[in-house]
Order: structure tokens, then C-alpha cells, then sequence
């Protein structure tokens, strides 16, 4: 939650389209954007862990960070989760 809180909003809302459309593993689907749209850090944090689990979501966040051009805050996140 603490890397989500830590993008400015236009970040926040750029990583929301990118997760709608990320590719992920197969057996996972995507967050509607509905639902994206209207979450704010907390919703978000909550949607990843209950969703893709707890490595899983980590992996996808720092993925997608990366994907929106936040490399720092992907390497923050595996680092503080020791997942580099």
C-alpha cells in the first residue's frame, strides 16, 4: 500500500489503465476498470492481495510500475517485500 501511496495521481491513474490490460498468468483475469476507476490506495491494495495473493500481487505491481515508467518504485516495493 505504501508504494501505491506514493504516486502522484496521475501515476495512480495511469497504473490503473496499465493493470486493466496487463497480461498476466493464466488462470488470473484482470481487475474490471470499473472497479479500478472508483478504488482509491486502500480498495486498490485490497484488490491486488485478495485477487492475485500476496506474491503474485507484488509481482504484478512492481510489473506494472515498471510498465509506467516507475522503475524506482518497483524496486522500493521488492525490496521492502525481498522479492529483488
Amino acid at each position: 500500500m505504501s508504494t501505491l501511496e506514493n504516486l502522484w495521481e496521475d501515476e495512480l491513474k495511469k497504473f490503473k489503465l496499465k493493470l486493466n490490460k496487463f497480461p498476466l498468468r493464466e488462470g488470473y483475469d484482470n481487475i474490471p476498470l470499473g472497479t479500478l476507476e472508483k478504488a482509491d490506495v486502500v480498495d486498490l491494495s485490497h484488490h491486488l492481495l485478495s485477487i492475485y495473493l500476496e506474491d503474485y500481487a507484488v509481482q504484478v505491481t512492481a510489473e506494472v510500475l515498471r510498465a509506467i515508467n516507475c522503475r524506482n518504485g518497483a524496486q522500493r516495493l521488492l525490496a521492502r517485500t525481498g522479492k529483488e
